[in-house]
């Protein structure tokens, strides 16, 4: 009787501690998973603020006045560059429409220009067939400025858009 019931205790040790490493194990299983989960997060947002194109647009009014904006992989604008400057400006997406009228489907997106953590101004992107827009809006003081994409600078190797930067 004392064997039986020393070989049943050990029969049940043994199972819990079984029980108990599968448990470990899935927890473990499921930490790895968040994890790989998390880095895969991180890579794909700085795969999206990496510019994967750039679209060159000169001002409507003075021709001088140049600037490069930097879309992602997800046709998304995360930067303009004004022709002399050293640094991008990051650009923060705040709503798009879509119209299907017309000759060519118009799509117009709206983004924040971040500068220095504060919203500067803002850009309205509209794509209509080979034709882009921007227009900016100055927050200080509501200024407008217009510009049109320049496909001289724009279409590089036969390409639709550039690889590289304008600028």
């Amino acid at each position: 009787m004392f064997k039986s019931n020393i070989i049943s205790l050990l029969t049940i040790l043994v199972i819990t501690s079984c029980n108990f490493k599968q448990k470990e194990s899935n927890i473990t299983d499921e930490k790895t998973e968040i994890e790989q989960k998390t880095i895969t997060t991180e890579i794909s947002k700085d795969n999206n603020s990496t510019p994967k194109y750039f679209i060159c647009y000169k001002n409507d009014t003075n021709p001088d006045m140049e600037i490069s904006i930097g879309f992602n992989k997800d046709a998304e604008a995360i930067s303009v560059k004004y022709k002399g400057q050293k640094e991008a400006i990051k650009l923060v997406k705040t709503k798009e429409s879509f119209d299907k009228g017309g000759a060519h489907p118009t799509i117009e997106t709206y983004y924040n220009e971040i500068f220095e953590k504060k919203e500067n101004g803002v850009y309205k992107l509209t794509h209509s067939g080979i034709w882009d827009y921007a227009e900016y809006t100055r927050k200080k003081d509501g200024k407008k400025f217009k510009f049109t994409i320049n496909h001289e600078l724009t279409i590089e190797g036969g390409s639709e858009y550039r690889n590289t930067p304008c600028f």
